[in-house]
C-alpha cells in the first residue's frame, strides 16, 4: 500500500509519422498471424491452447504491426485495464487535478471547545491516509480547538453507489483488492499488522497502523521454532471481533518481521471512528461522540481544507501497484468531471467511453465495469489496448502515463519479471493478473534501440502458468530487434 515516489524513467524519444493512424493502418496487411516458436512452446508446455490467447506488437516508428495474432477478440485484461482508466484520467482531468476534502464547523469555537459537529465532505479522494487527517487534526488544534462537542459528520454525497459486498468477487472479505470505493475513503479502510519475533523474551510482538482507539490484541501467536513456510495459515487468526483479533496458532522465528494488510469487516463510519479517536488524542483534542453519515448541514463554516497529491503522483500508485480502489476512485471522478451531481458507475463508464470516441480511440467492443480490472465481465481487444498504448505516447501526459507504469525487473508489480540484464529497465508494462487470466501491455526497447507498444492478454484456466510465453514474447522481439 506504500507509494513509490522515484525519479521519472520514461523515454523521451519521439515518434515519428502521424501522431495517431487509423487503426487498419495500425493492424497492417503484412502483419504476422503466426505465434513466435518459443511462445508457441511455452503455451503448449503450460497446456493453454492458442487460441486463448491474444498478442499484438508495434514498433513505434511503423505503421503496421509485427504481430498480430487474435488481437481482435475482446478478453479479459484483469488490470491492464487501468491503462484505460488513468491515461483518460489524465486527459481529462490533467496531471496536476488534486482532490479537495473540506472540514466544516456547525457550530462557534468558544473557550476552545466546537460547539457542534464537525464535518468532512468527501471528493473521492483516492489518496486519503491516516497521516492526512493526523495533519488536518493538527490544524484544528491550532485553530484552537481543544475539544469536539458534537459528532463527527461525514458528507458521502459524491458517490451514488449500491451496497458494497467485498466478499462477492473470490469470497475474501478482509483481502485489501476488495475494499470498495467510498467518497470519503481513509487508508483505503485497510489495518497494517506488524509481526516482529523477539527471541530474548520468547513472544512475538504484534503493531497495528495505523493507530486506532481502542484496539486490543486478545491474543497474539506463541513463537515457535518451526520453517517459516506459510506463516498466515499458521497464526490462528480470528478476526470475529476485527478490533480485538486472536492468533491462537504460532509464528515462527524463522519468518523475521513480517507485515499482514486487512481489510476489517466493519462499516466504514466504525473505521473512521476509531482512526479519529486515536489521532484526536494524539493532538490533545478531547472528543467522545460518534461518526454519522450526514449530509453537510446548511450554514457550517469551513475551517480547513485538505488537498490530496496531484493525479501524476495517484497514477503512478494505481498501476505501479496495482491499486483497485484507487483506480475506482478515479474512474468515478471522471463522471463528476462529465457534469454528474453524483458519480455512478454508469456514468464515469459514459464519460470514458465518449473522451475515447471523441479522441479517435473509440472501442465499441469495451466493457468497463468499474473501470479497475477486479471483473469478471470487463473487456477489451489487443488491438484497442495496443491503440491506446500509442496514442498516450503522442499525448501531452506521455511523461506522466508512462512513468506510471512498472518499470521491469525494478519496481511495482514487474519487479521480479524480466530481470536480465537485456530487459531489466527496457520495459514498462501493466501486468493483469486474475484466475484464468493473464495480461500485459505496455512498451519496449529492443537491443537496437527501436522502441515497441505490445499487448499480450490470456484467457484460460491454466493462464496463471503463462509467464513463460508472455517473457519469451516479449524477450524473443526485444532480442531479435
Amino acid at each position: 500500500m506504500q507509494s513509490s515516489r522515484r525519479r521519472f524513467l520514461a523515454s523521451s524519444l519521439a515518434l515519428g509519422g502521424a501522431p495517431l493512424l487509423a487503426r487498419a493502418q495500425q493492424i497492417g496487411l503484412g502483419a504476422s498471424t503466426a505465434l513466435p516458436a518459443g511462445v508457441a512452446q511455452a503455451l503448449a508446455t503450460a497446456r493453454i491452447p492458442q487460441q486463448s490467447c491474444a498478442f499484438v506488437l508495434q514498433a513505434q516508428d511503423s505503421a503496421t504491426s509485427e504481430l498480430f495474432f487474435n488481437a481482435d477478440a475482446l478478453m479479459n485484461p484483469a488490470s491492464v485495464l487501468k491503462l484505460v482508466t488513468t491515461y483518460a484520467a489524465l486527459r481529462i482531468l490533467g496531471p496536476a487535478h488534486v482532490w479537495k476534502t473540506p472540514v466544516y464547523a456547525t457550530g462557534p469555537i468558544r473557550a476552545g471547545v466546537l460547539q457542534g459537529d464537525l464535518a468532512f465532505v468527501g471528493s473521492g479522494d483516492p489518496h486519503l491516509m491516516a497521516d492526512n487527517l493526523w495533519s488536518i487534526a493538527g490544524r484544528l488544534r491550532d485553530l484552537g480547538i481543544r475539544r469536539i462537542r458534537g459528532d463527527v459528520l461525514i458528507d458521502r454525497q459524491a458517490f451514488d453507489l449500491p451496497p458494497h459486498d467485498p466478499a462477492a468477487f473470490d469470497g475474501d472479505a478482509t483481502a485489501p483488492y476488495n475494499v470498495g470505493p467510498d467518497a470519503f475513503l481513509v487508508n483505503f479502510g485497510v489495518l497494517r499488522l506488524g509481526f516482529v519475533p523477539d527471541a530474548q523474551a520468547r513472544q512475538v510482538r504484534v503493531t497495528v497502523e495505523p493507530p486506532l482507539a481502542g484496539f486490543d490484541l486478545r491474543e497474539a501467536p506463541r513463537l515457535t521454532t518451526a520453517a517459516c513456510g506459510n506463516w498466515k495459515d499458521r497464526l490462528g487468526a480470528d478476526w470475529k471481533q476485527p478490533f480485538a483479533p486472536r492468533f491462537s496458532g504460532g509464528y515462527a522465528a524463522a519468518c523475521g518481521p513480517q507485515t499482514w494488510n486487512i481489510a476489517p469487516e466493519v462499516s466504514d463510519n466504525a473505521y473512521v471512528q476509531r482512526l479519529l479517536g486515536a489521532l484526536f488524542a494524539q493532538v490533545g483534542i478531547a472528543w467522545n461522540g460518534q461518526v454519522r453519515t450526514a449530509d453537510l448541514p446548511a450554514g457550517a463554516t469551513e475551517l480547513t481544507v485538505w488537498d490530496s497529491p496531484a493525479l501524476a503522483v495517484i497514477v503512478r500508485d494505481i498501476n505501479k501497484y496495482s491499486n483497485n480502489v484507487m483506480a475506482q476512485q478515479v474512474f468515478l471522478t471522471l463522471a463528476l468531471q462529465a457534469g454528474a451531481q453524483r458519480a455512478t458507475w454508469e456514468g464515469a463508464q459514459q464519460a470514458v467511453m465518449q473522451w475515447l470516441s471523441a479522441h479517435d480511440l473509440a472501442m465499441p467492443g469495451l466493457v468497463l465495469d468499474n473501470g479497475c480490472g477486479l471483473s469478471r465481465i470487463a473487456r477489451i481487444s489487443a488491438t484497442d489496448l495496443n491503440a491506446l498504448l500509442r496514442a498516450a505516447w503522442n499525448s501531452p501526459v506521455m511523461p506522466e502515463f508512462v512513468s506510471s507504469l512498472p518499470l521491469a525487473g525494478e519496481d511495482g508489480t514487474l519487479r521480479r519479471h524480466f530481470r536480465d540484464p537485456d530487459t531489466a529497465g527496457r520495459i514498462h508494462a501493466k501486468t493483469g493478473s486474475l484466475d484464468g487470466v493473464l495480461s500485459l501491455a505496455g512498451y519496449a526497447q529492443a537491443r537496437n534501440g527501436r522502441r515497441y507498444t505490445f499487448a499480450a492478454l490470456v484467457n484460460d484456466p491454466r493462464a496463471g502458468g503463462a509467464w513463460p510465453a508472455l517473457e519469451a514474447f516479449v524477450g524473443g522481439f526485444m532480442q531479435a530487434a
